[in-house]
Formats: C-alpha cells, structure tokens, sequence
C-alpha cells in the first residue's frame, strides 16, 4: 500500500507549544514542568513523563512513525479526518472525545458534523480546538460514584487467592474465546495492583479509564474461572462465607460485581477490556439460565466493542496503559479476534433464539483491512497449517470458514417460514459444509482426526475444542434443516444425522471431563436442541425413522441421562431435562418401546417392541394420529427461555403398561404435560394433545 500523500501547500515545520508534559497534557491536569514532573511522580509515571514537540497531526508522515504505527496510519489514507485523529494523545481525542459523546457522535466516523468541524480547523492552522467543543471544568463522574467503586473494588479477593483463579482460567476457559492475551492480562494486572490507597481514596478522577476497569475485568475472569475450579480446593475454600454457599454461587456474586463498575464507568472512556469483560458477563448470564438477559448484555457489548472501532479492522494503539511495541500489536489482534467471536456469538443466539442479528461480517474483508501481510496470515491463515501447532483462534476460524459464516442466511430462512422456493438454498448451504469440511486440516477433521498435537505443552484444550467443533459444525447443519423437518424428507434425514453427530460428541465430551466443569451453558444447548429435534422427528414420523430408529432411541437416552446428571449443579440443565424426559417417554410411547426397554443399555431389541396387537394400552385407548403437516418445527432453546417451556417436577419414571400417559392420581400427582405460553398450533400443544 502506497504512503499518504501530504499537500505541500501546507506548513509542515509548526511545532506544537509545549505546555505540560504528555501525561498531564493527557489527563488534562496542571504541570509544573519539571523532568520529571511532581504529578507523574506521585502516580509513578515517571517513564510517560516527556516534554517532547511533537509535530501537528497533519504534519505526521509515515516515515516518522514506527513500522507498527505506520502500518496503522496506511489503513486511513482516504480518510482524512481518520489520518487526523487516529494516533495516541492528540489534543483533539482527549478534548473534544467528550463533547463528541455529549452529542451522540461516532469517534469512528469522517462524515458527521463534529468530524467536519475538527477537520477543518485542523487544516486552517488553529492549534486550540473551537470554543463549542472545549472541555468544561466539570467532575467526570457523579457524586458517590467514588464511594461505590471502592466498596466493589473491595470486594475482591487477595492476590493468592486471585492468581489462583486466573491461572485456572487460563488454563481451562480463555481456550472457548481466546479473547484475553494472557501476558497483557497480567500487565493490566501489574498496574491495578501498583495503585496507591491514596489515589483510590482520592477519587476515580485521577485515575487512567484503562487501569479503573481492570477490576470489571478481573471480576468477570474470577466468576468464570470458579465455574471451572475444583469445588473443594481448600487453598480459596475460604473465599465461600457461608454454609451452602458454593463456588457457582461465589461466581455470581463476582460477576455481578464486575457488571456494577461497568454501570459505574459508563460509556465515555471505552476500551478492549471493557468488550472484553462485557463478553464474559454474557457468558455467565447464560450458564446462570439467564438467557434473554445474556442476549442483551451481548448487544450492550457489541455496541461497545463498535465505539471503539473493533469493527473497523483498523489496528488499535490508543490504549495508554499499554506499552508501545509488541503490546500493543498484541492488543490491536486481540480486538481483530474479539470482533470476530462477537459476531459468531451474534450470529448463533439469533438463530438458536430466533433473535435479529446485530453484526454482520465478511471475514475475508475484515481480514484485508489489516495492511501487514504477516499479521493478515499469522491472524486468519495459521488455522489451516499442518505443521505447527494450532491455536484457540485457529479452531474458532476454521468453525467459521466451514459453517458459521452460514449462520445469516439459515436465521433469514427461518423469518422466510421454510418456503418451498427457498429449498435451494438449503441445498447450496449443505452442499457448501460438506465441501468446505474437506478444507479442515488433520488436527482437527470430525472424522478421524490426527492427535499428534494433543500432547504437547499448551495443546492440552484441543480434544476437547475437536469435540465443540463438531458439535457446532453439526448444529448449523441441524439448524439449517430445521425449517423444513416436517415438510421436506431429505431435511428429516440430514437433521438426524446431525442431531445424532453432536449427542454423540458431547457424550465423549462428558465421559472426558470433570463433572464440576458442567456448570456452564456448552453442553445443556447443544444437547437440548438436538434431544427435542430427534425425538420431534421420531414422533412425527415413527415409520420413516426405521433404520436409525436403534440409534435415535439410543442418543436420546444417554443424552437424557447427561442433561439429568449436569442438572445436578446447573439449574438450567434441570429445566432442560424436565422437558426432555417427558417428551422421550412419548417418543417411546410413539415407538413402541417396551418398559422392558428401560435397562438394557444402549440397545433396544426386537423383543421390546410392541405393537397393536399385543399391547393393552393401544388396544384400549388408541392415540389419534396427530398431523403435523401446519405445525412450525419446535425452537427448543428459544422455547425453554422464551415461552418459560416446562414440564411437571416429576422424576423419570416409565408409566405401566396399562395406563395412559396422562398419569394424573387422585393424590394430585402432577401430569407430564407441557407447560408455558407456546401458541395453540405448537409442537408443544400437539404433544399434549397425544394425552387426551
């Protein structure tokens, strides 16, 4: 790419008044100009405290800049607006930053009023910014704001016990994102825990944005780490204050914490961990059954992550708690890989909750918007290596560049209402996955992969992550034929398969895994949908499913006996094995399942199968045949949170032969009839009715 091109006509030798140091200039504070001055002293800045003159922005060429800055600079030469403002300390980001916020302008865009007005005063040659967009001496947080913070802040854990749990969580849960850089991490880190009582005591004020929202962050990493840490670790068993108080417990209380201080901080000093910690607040909403508040807190998090220009591609070195150098090419990547997990994110719950989309992303554009080859490949093309070791990232791209991309179009299928002339579609999608799967490389094929880096030293998440591949790879493919499971027999075919694939990969997923790592969401929505989905089939079509009907009938059972034994520790897999155990029993009620059945493992015999002519129940009280030729396919996950779907609290117990399923007593004992507020024309209704 070709360097800017500076206009001549333009004085380009004007240096810029020196009138404070960088930092005080920064933080818009008072300097007394001494080398070092008395204010860095007192914060221990005295490394950021330099009285350089720095050229005007539009004297910048890129032949003043490091490589990395250059790098950053080439990606806006047709924006001028963008060359302007996009490097570190200018006195426009850090005067005018807060009245663009006052009016609800985008930092991020060239062609809005105070972006105008900020370029043409910069290219008339005034050095002051314009009197409408001068800072006021205003407090930039409201009172008790302070008080708030300490008492939150307070809240956290002492060192030990916090390297502890980020050690865990590096170990067993930043693998799922990858979007903490571990070394940066600890940085951040360094510095919260380098801040003096008495600047805490003295107010947020004098504080940098980026060092007040570690704890948010910490926070939001200490709650999912607890999700993942051995319940009886006595070295933190005392951080749990109370009897029957758990760790899961313990991760809720913290991460309610880290979401007060982002509350506290608002929107005006945004910065990556500020995504970041948003990111992870979504995850354990979700693991806590909170669902509709996790989709929000995604969205509030995706509007963050775009004001900070994450979108965009660009690189990102305005975060001045960051060293310069390798640092903050470290950051700006881990923005590139933030966006890209908030998308897919974005994308997945749109379509396993029928919600719109918020993001949108074409990965071989993003991709290009980074103007250094090396980065572009080390970034978006390692994951197709055979040689070196893979990486987290490398396993969410290759998700991506076989099927999450075709995410979109599924959600939009789904709002078309499964049209016959959308069934080409279909065809091309799954056409598409089947030819882009022959593209993973061997460490992770779904079929028979190589494990030769399985053992080796930082490689130990990757069977687990083969296994949230497939299972993943499998729910597009799963989602993707769901519109048309009723309608469109091949659609039936494909959804089984793949329904069968993923119970089958989060039963080896489950026998490889400790059963206090099952508390968060992973699992319960994986297997729900695809439980419900299989059963749904087998019931509507009980004499179409006859060769994978052993098969079907086995995966559900295991997957049921899964969500019960999870559902131990995690309310929402309770919830879900609720719904699942009853509509099984009517799946084996539609089969003809025997109770016999019951303990004969995984394989169902021909000698538990009945039929008309020998079973009492079906002689006497025949079950009409329901149609299902005008009722939409059940959305299992949406149905469970959005519908409040449930099923009576009763344990899995096989009715007698002689009995119908509505097995209500005149002890009152509830029926297994589906509850909440689903339409009358539901899967769910037609359930009930195959009761009465």
């Amino acid at each position: 790419m070709t360097g800017v091109h500076i206009e001549r006509t333009r004085p380009h030798k004007r240096k810029r008044t020196v009138i404070s140091c960088t930092e005080c200039h920064r933080r818009k504070q008072k300097c007394d100009r001494q080398d070092p001055c008395c204010n860095c002293i007192k914060r221990g800045k005295q490394d950021l405290c330099r009285y350089d003159a720095e050229p005007t922005r539009y004297e910048t060429t890129p032949g003043n800049l490091s490589a990395s800055e250059r790098s950053e600079f080439s990606f806006s030469e047709k924006s001028p607006e963008r060359r302007l403002s996009t490097l570190p300390n200018s006195p426009w980001t850090s005067e005018l930053q807060d009245k663009i916020s006052d009016f609800g302008y985008s930092n991020q865009g060239s062609h809005n009023s105070f972006s105008l007005l900020r370029t043409s005063e910069l290219y008339s040659g005034q050095q002051n910014p314009s009197d409408i967009a001068s800072a006021k001496d205003q407090p930039l947080y409201e009172q008790g704001v302070d008080r708030r913070y300490r008492e939150l802040v307070r809240l956290l854990p002492s060192q030990p016990c916090v390297d502890i749990l980020v050690g865990t969580f590096f170990s067993d849960v930043n693998w799922q994102y990858d979007m903490l850089h571990e070394g940066l991490f600890h940085e951040q880190l360094n510095q919260w825990r380098n801040v003096s009582y008495s600047d805490l005591q003295a107010g947020l004020a004098v504080l940098p944005a980026a060092t007040l929202v570690v704890p948010a962050l910490l926070f939001q990493v200490l709650a999912q780490a607890l999700l993942f840490h051995p319940p009886h670790d006595q070295r933190i068993h005392h951080l749990v204050p109370m009897a029957g108080m758990t760790f899961q417990d313990l991760a809720a209380e913290y991460s309610d914490a880290g979401a007060d201080i982002l509350e506290l901080l608002g929107k005006r000093n945004l910065t990556i961990a500020t995504v970041q910690a948003g990111l992870l607040r979504a995850a354990c909403l979700k693991s806590r059954g909170q669902v509709v508040e996790a989709w929000h807190a995604l969205g509030a998090t995706i509007r963050d992550a775009q004001e900070i220009g994450l979108h965009t591609g660009q690189a990102l070195y305005g975060d001045s708690s960051i060293p310069p150098g390798e640092g903050r090419i470290a950051l700006s990547a881990i923005g590139h890989k933030i966006w890209v997990v908030l998308h897919i994110w974005d994308v997945h719950m749109a379509v396993v909750l029928s919600r719109p989309i918020a993001t949108e992303l074409q990965i071989d554009r993003f991709a290009r918007t980074i103007a250094d080859d090396e980065t572009r490949r080390y970034l978006f093309a390692h994951w197709q290596t055979e040689t070196e070791p893979p990486r987290p990232f490398d396993v969410i791209l290759a998700g991506y560049n076989v099927a999450y991309r075709y995410f979109q179009d599924i959600r939009q299928l789904e709002q078309n209402g499964a049209r016959w002339q959308d069934y080409t579609t279909v065809d091309r999608i799954h056409a598409a996955i089947m030819k882009n799967l022959k593209s993973l490389p061997s460490w992770c094929r779904l079929v028979d992969p190589s494990t030769k880096f399985d053992s080796i030293p930082g490689c130990q998440w990757l069977p687990m992550a083969r296994e949230g591949l497939s299972s993943l790879i499998h729910l597009v493919l799963l989602t993707l034929h769901r519109p048309f499971i009723f309608s469109v027999e091949a659609s039936r075919t494909e959804a089984l398969k793949a329904g069968i694939a993923i119970l089958q990969g989060q039963d080896r997923l489950f026998q490889n895994i400790d059963p206090y790592q099952c508390r968060v969401f992973n699992p319960v929505y994986a297997s729900f949908d695809a439980i419900v989905l299989i059963s749904a089939i087998c019931i509507a079509f009980p004499d179409h499913i006859q060769e994978s009907r052993t098969e079907c009938i086995g995966v559900v059972q295991r997957g049921v006996d899964r969500l019960g034994a999870i559902g131990q520790s995690n309310d929402m897999a309770k919830s879900a094995h609720g719904v699942v155990s009853s509509l099984y029993r009517r799946m084996k009620h539609r089969l003809g399942i025997s109770n016999t059945a019951e303990n004969t493992g995984y394989f169902v015999s021909d000698s538990d199968l009945i039929s008309s002519d020998n079973d009492p129940t079906l002689l006497n009280d025949p079950t009409p045949e329901p149609s299902f030729d005008t009722i939409p396919p059940p959305r299992p996950t949406y149905d469970l949170f959005y519908d409040h779907l449930s099923s009576a609290p009763m344990p899995y117990v096989d009715p007698q032969p002689t009995l119908p399923l509505n097995t209500s007593n005149m002890n009152g004992m509830p029926t297994w009839n589906f509850e909440g507020i689903f339409p009358e024309d539901s899967f769910w209704s037609v359930m009930n009715e195959l009761n009465e």
